[in-house]
């Protein structure tokens, strides 16, 4: 389901209930409104708990649903007002539209962000790669963390991360070819000591992690195919900008880096 699915379903049936509504109660148009606007928040609480698609796409369609009654309530008539006609002014006007253009740029964004930039709008709008589709992994040897961890959990991170640097370990290598989404493309990691020697025997796990949707994230193991190199056939799902997070864990030492991986579209 697109992640604005329930906010397009909002738009139209919000509008529908309002105006049955409002013919059996013609001067309550606010009123109904309101109730519609809380209901609609109401109804669509669940299924964002349910299915978590991000604080950001929550945020957009509860916008939407919000306006959508607001917009409805703003236009009727007041219910001591003379007239029952609906009316419509140039200033609530101005901040209306100025918000819905807000929320389609921004639903625009989120759906890049979410499934990528399809190959025909990739031709028309980027320009072409020079020498070949273009795939990037770097691996600046900084252990992963989350800089919104507690007191106590960032202390643990700072003395991992001092633990890692006495070390010493190097860790190179990335993909082997270009990735592609949809081909599998091996992943390798090459782990040494602080004297050059292989480490050996060690348990590498590559997590890949898609920044704009948690349920795209997943971990591949890497077997070691030679002293201190591991490599794993991995197939992205989506073209775009990864997240990955390398854990190598040889006897008690752990060793944690993050780095980031550009796939290419086919």
């Amino acid at each position: 389901m697109p992640v604005l699915m329930p906010a397009g379903i909002g738009v139209v049936l919000i509008p529908i209930i309002f105006f049955l509504l409002r013919r059996r109660f013609p001067t309550a148009g606010r009123q109904i409104a309101f109730i519609l606007g809380v209901l609609a928040l109401a109804a669509y609480a669940p299924f964002a708990i349910l299915f978590w698609p991000g604080i950001d796409v929550v945020a957009m369609a509860s916008a939407v649903l919000v306006m959508t009654a607001f917009i409805l309530g703003l236009i009727s008539p007041p219910r001591n007002a003379a007239a029952e006609k609906m009316t419509f002014h140039a200033g609530p006007a101005t901040i209306i539209a100025f918000f819905a253009v807000i929320i389609l740029l921004n639903s625009i964004f989120l759906t890049l962000a979410t499934n990528g930039l399809s190959a025909g709008a990739a031709k028309q709008l980027l320009p072409e790669p020079q020498g070949g589709p273009v795939a990037t992994s770097f691996f600046p040897g900084t252990v992963a963390h989350d800089f919104q961890e507690k007191y106590a959990e960032f202390r643990a991170y700072d003395q991992a991360l001092q633990e890692q640097t006495r070390r010493g370990w190097q860790v190179g290598r990335g993909w082997v070819e270009a990735p592609v989404v949809g081909e599998e493309t091996p992943f390798r990691v090459e782990v040494t000591d602080a004297e050059g020697e292989p480490i050996r025997d060690a348990e590498v796990v590559a997590s890949f992690l898609r920044p704009a949707s948690a349920r795209l994230d997943f971990d591949q193991t890497l077997t070691e195919i030679g002293p201190g190199v591991y490599q794993a056939m991995v197939e992205p799902s989506r073209p775009g900008r990864w997240e990955v997070v390398i854990n190598i864990t040889h006897g008690e030492a752990t060793h944690k880096l993050r780095g980031w991986a550009d796939v290419a579209d086919r």
